[in-house]
């Protein structure tokens, strides 16, 4: 299962009701397939690759920010599907104030993942 834009921007739509910090979500190349700030389209982000090779978060701080490409201060989660990181999800902000989001709009997103497995399975 991969992710695709139109699922990544459904999650984006569904997390976005939740917390008001900009969100990305990144394909399996750490491409940003989906946000709320649209100027952020198709850019890599180095982060998410991160996250996803290393399959945890990955909390990025100002210091790192001018490290790495592609990044602004935040939490990035790696999205699984069966044991497989297909993506990540990116939440901006300070880290006191977007870290306890992170679970839960990852969460989200998993499940959004499942649900569109299930749907194309029954077609």
């Amino acid at each position: 299962m991969k992710i695709t834009p139109e699922l990544a921007q459904a999650i984006v739509q569904r997390a976005i009701k939740i917390i008001n910090n900009v969100l990305n979500v990144m394909d399996e190349q750490g491409y940003i397939i989906a946000s709320t700030d649209s100027s952020r389209l198709h850019q890599r982000h180095e982060g998410a690759i991160l996250a996803m090779s290393e399959r945890r978060i990955i909390e990025i701080n100002s210091d790192m920010q001018n490290n790495m490409h592609g990044v602004k201060p935040g939490v990035n989660l790696p999205i699984f599907f069966k044991e497989k990181a297909i993506g990540v999800i990116g939440i901006s902000g300070q880290l006191d104030e977007v870290r306890q989001y992170g679970e839960l709009v990852r969460m989200a997103a998993e499940m959004t993942v499942e649900h569109a497995f299930e749907l194309n399975s029954c077609s």
